[in-house]
């Protein structure tokens, strides 16, 4: 993979949102829209594949558990705009591993 393709964007953008947030320095929105950004364009690249590759399924196992648990990191409505964000990360997540309808496949 190189350093332009879409998983080796969603990994860095992911490891410079969990960076921030994990290092005490708040939310970054920079880097929070460069994640949701990068996930959707996996989530487009992958629509066709029956596997996601190895990188990215590392990340996006990650992103649920990790940001909510930087929640705790911090107070009132910083932790919770940081839950909120794990919540739209997992949705984002469960986009780029989502099963494309048709026959013989599962709805």
């Amino acid at each position: 993979m190189t350093t332009d393709d879409p998983v080796s964007r969603m990994a860095q953008a992911w490891t410079t949102f969990d960076e921030s947030l994990r290092s005490g320095n708040g939310f970054d929105d920079t880097a929070y829209d460069a994640l949701a950004a990068a996930l959707r364009a996996c989530a487009a690249e992958w629509a066709e594949l029956d596997a996601v590759p190895r990188l990215g399924a590392n990340v996006l196992v990650d992103l649920f558990p990790a940001t909510a648990a930087n929640a705790a990191l911090y107070g009132g409505v910083d932790a919770d705009r940081v839950m909120r964000a794990a919540y739209e990360l997992h949705a984002l997540a469960g986009h780029c591993v989502a099963l494309r309808q048709g026959p013989g496949r599962p709805r």
